[in-house]
């Protein structure tokens, strides 16, 4: 019966886009910047309980002492600052925290037996950021958390312009096995005293990936629909540029499906051991701007998500997105006033469940971000303030001006 309904619900979507669309071009700028005038907003209704409003830091590096980071601690609760998120995944040629160098150049920082371990950098972080009030939320990796796990299924990515298949970085968040490595790693995790779960923003597959054979007979065996990789796209001899046929977003809308309820299983599991945790989710900036861009490109949907994560961290870093979208500083401050006007449409009721992550530092110069281009970026979003916020990334330390105008202090 189950399967009949999946089938029918397939069938549906299907017939819907036969009649309503043609073969679907690869997103560029100026049909991304076009969609996004006309872009309808739905409503998001939670089933879950109201979250509070978040005032956050991102912690990427902590400091050479502990001196430095319970004198940075100080600073941000007299300023208003709630939560803390702190890194637990290291990636090789990542930073150490407390710039201490170890052997193990890829790991974790908690203590577990499913990972190698750099040191348990979250056991000594908890108190003290907990006897100062704060919240902590650890920032920790899914589908490149490998380590070594060759027995693990890896990506299959398709090549529609070679019409070959390779193995791409990473596990495939698809498989069962992986699923069920992920669970043990993140039930270590979930036994400190922490109050949730960032994802990192690894938790995806991009628009030629999760090809594995497992996956499509799934999809077979749940739709009834064969799947040929060749017939999902449509390419030209310019290789920047692809069409996407209606089979592709049939697929796609299932892999993001399916992605999702891999993060309600997770949550689930995660709320046996610490009924207290929160799940958070990293979503690149078009799954409000651009939804069906986040969709082709990383397979986010915001409507799959809404039951199954608690806060939805949005990276809407302005330098970046200056970019990637070819424009202006006094453009990306419009596109994110716009972004947030979006948000409050579609959490009408509890905006403060997305988390506005607010870049300070450039990520291609590494150099901090002046004052006064992060204080004009809040003027131009006013209903910042209704959404919870995070500084992103710690160092650098955030001026006390950057902290008043986050806070509200």
């Amino acid at each position: 019966m189950k399967n009949k309904i999946f089938k029918l619900t397939f069938y549906i979507i299907f017939i819907k886009l036969l009649v309503s669309s043609n073969p679907v071009y690869g997103l560029d700028i100026n049909q991304i910047l076009e969609d996004i005038k006309e872009l309808p907003i739905e409503k998001i209704q939670f089933n879950q309980e109201e979250k509070e409003k978040l005032k956050a830091i991102q912690l990427f590096v902590l400091p050479k002492t502990i001196k430095e980071l319970e004198d940075s601690m100080d600073a941000w609760k007299e300023m208003g600052i709630n939560t803390l998120i702190l890194r637990v995944f290291h990636n090789e040629k990542d930073r150490y925290h407390y710039f201490k160098e170890s052997p193990i150049n890829k790991g974790v920082y908690f203590k577990t037996n499913h990972a190698p371990v750099i040191s348990d950098t979250l056991g000594d972080f908890i108190p003290l950021a907990k006897s100062r009030g704060f919240k902590v939320y650890a920032w920790m990796t899914t589908r490149y958390a490998d380590y070594n796990h060759n027995d693990l299924d890896k990506v299959i990515s398709y090549s529609p312009f070679k019409n070959t298949f390779s193995t791409s970085k990473g596990l495939n968040i698809l498989s069962e096995s992986v699923q069920k490595y992920l669970f043990s790693l993140f039930s270590d995790l979930a036994s400190y005293p922490i109050d949730g779960i960032l994802l990192q923003d690894d938790l995806f597959l991009r628009y030629n990936e999760g090809f594995d054979n497992n996956t499509l007979n799934k999809f077979k065996n749940e739709t009834g629909i064969n799947i040929n990789p060749k017939k999902l796209y449509i390419v030209n001899d310019n290789e920047n540029h692809v069409k996407y046929t209606d089979e592709f977003w049939i697929l796609r809308d299932w892999k993001s499906r399916k992605i999702a309820e891999f993060v309600g299983n997770l949550r689930n599991h995660i709320k046996k051991i610490n009924p207290n945790v929160n799940i958070a989710v990293n979503l690149t900036y078009e799954a409000i701007s651009h939804p069906k861009g986040a969709l082709a490109w990383l397979a986010h949907d915001l409507e799959h998500l809404k039951n199954v994560s608690d806060y939805f961290s949005l990276m809407a870093y302005h330098r970046q997105i200056m970019d990637e979208l070819k424009i202006d500083k006094k453009s990306s401050y419009i596109y994110l006033a716009d972004m947030i006007e979006k948000c409050l449409q579609k959490f009408p009721e509890e905006p403060q469940r997305v988390l506005f992550k607010l870049q300070i530092k450039d990520w291609k110069t590494g150099e901090k971000i002046p004052d006064d281009e992060i204080i004009e970026l809040i003027k131009h979003t006013k209903d910042i303030n209704k959404l919870s916020i995070a500084i992103v990334p710690y160092p650098p330390e955030p001026t006390f001006e950057i902290l008043k105008l986050v806070t509200g202090s």
